[in-house]
């Protein structure tokens, strides 16, 4: 009998100790993928610990998601309950990691977190003991300070506006220089013609936008609304620019067959938009032509004072509609504005080719439709720039006839457009006078 019994408890043993074992592998695997998890969480969020589950704020912008709360296995979205589709609509990839998050058992999360465990207290530690214990670490901050200070709109020209890390503004507009924002901006932040710099705690409550500067974001700053970046020139964003050797241009010939399509594609353009301009209102352009015929000298003073003044009074327009802050919304309708006066500008240059072209089909006694008698007038004023093309394709040998030329062209064109602007300006005030 103790023979039998000898066999039964090593088998008991070694059935206890392979158990064990896969109880340590067991736990050993689910504390490497909560580190995997952790690691994936904190690299998407900041992570906030609650007393009854955690917070999470997105790293990157995310639209319409300022905060996820996940407490008890329920998942809220800006404070909303959000069910699973609810969360892969609005996070995509992201949500798997979220809804993984939320199986955890609280004390899972917890501990995955550094949170303290407050259903457990620490035990009672003796007097003479606390008296000899090392003072203990003070706890972590918040990754977002308490915003003790409140103000106004925060507005500046020519400057730059700090919001600092324990502050709240309304709004902030910079013109001619930088914004600083640190702390909280309940409205908008506006930047033109300057920097606009997110700092890790940044929190803006509505659009962030920067006219003509640029947009410096740290990752944890951000922002409610929309991010509007309208920068110079006709640059895309994520394309660099192509730049071509100086000579290409004025020293091959290759440069200047270029040129010269480029400049013929122009001429075309302009000669169809001033026929349409004729074929749509032909007595409003024979008007400004007369104008222009009448007095030309008056007209092109009143042109050059038309350009000198318009950048001034732009920038007064902007200023003005900032300053208001509800004329802020206004500043979309300036594009519509300038491209106004654009057309504007385009109806007295095709005036003055009308005009020209009039001079010259008349002394021939040539008669042509009127949109013909436009175009000829065109073609007439690009004609110095048009010989000038055709000398650059030439190269670097003509270059010396091709540059004065060109200087003639670009000169001509120029007072056609300046005169053609006088006559609408002097045509528009006489008729209201």
């Amino acid at each position: 009998m103790m023979m039998m019994r000898k066999p039964l408890a090593l088998v008991l043993l070694i059935a206890a100790a392979a158990l064990a074992g896969d109880g340590r592998a067991a736990a050993q695997t689910a504390s490497a993928a909560n580190d995997a998890l952790k690691r994936q969480v904190e690299r998407r969020f900041d992570v906030l610990p609650l007393r009854d589950g955690l917070a999470l704020r997105p790293k990157a912008t995310i639209r319409g998601v300022r905060s996820i709360e996940i407490a008890d296995g329920a998942i809220a979205i800006n404070g909303t309950p959000a069910t699973g589709a609810d969360l892969r609509g609005k996070l995509g990839a992201d949500a798997d990691v979220v809804l993984r998050l939320s199986y955890l058992e609280p004390d899972a999360r917890r501990a995955l977190f550094g949170a303290p465990d407050e259903a457990k207290p620490a035990p009672p530690v003796p007097p003479a003991a606390a008296a000899e214990a090392p003072d203990a670490p003070e706890p972590p901050s918040t990754p977002a300070p308490a915003r003790t200070r409140r103000s106004d709109a925060r507005f500046r020209v020519g400057g730059s506006v700090t919001v600092e890390e324990d502050e709240a503004v309304s709004d902030v507009v910079v013109i001619g220089g930088s914004a600083h924002i640190m702390g909280d901006v309940d409205g908008d932040v506006v930047v033109i013609g300057g920097m606009a710099d997110l700092g890790p705690h940044a929190n803006v409550g509505k659009d962030v936008t920067v006219v003509g500067g640029s947009l410096k974001r740290e990752a944890g700053a951000r922002v409610g609304g929309r991010v509007n970046e309208v920068e110079h020139g006709m640059a895309f964003r994520g394309m660099r620019p192509i730049r071509l050797p100086r000579s290409f241009f004025f020293g091959s010939p290759l440069g200047g067959l270029f040129a010269f399509a480029s400049t013929a594609f122009y001429i075309a353009i302009v000669s169809l938009f001033a026929f349409l301009v004729v074929l749509i209102n032909r007595e409003y352009v024979e008007r400004v032509a007369a104008r222009a015929g009448a007095e030309p000298i008056k007209a092109g003073v009143v042109g050059l004072l038309v350009q000198l003044l318009f950048i001034p009074l732009l920038v007064v327009t902007i200023v003005l509609l900032v300053v208001t802050i509800i004329g802020i919304p206004l500043l979309v309708l300036l594009p519509f504005a300038i491209l106004a006066l654009v057309v504007f500008c385009f109806i007295g240059f095709t005036a003055v080719a009308y005009r020209i072209g009039w001079a010259v089909t008349g002394r021939r006694g040539v008669t042509m439709n009127p949109q013909m008698t436009a175009v000829i007038g065109i073609l007439v004023v690009m004609s110095p720039l048009i010989a000038a093309r055709v000398l650059g394709i030439g190269g670097p040998m003509l270059l010396p006839l091709t540059l004065p030329v060109l200087f003639i062209g670009l000169v001509a064109e120029y007072l056609a457009w300046t005169v053609g602007v006088g006559a609408v300006a002097l045509n528009r005030f006489a008729k209201q006078v």
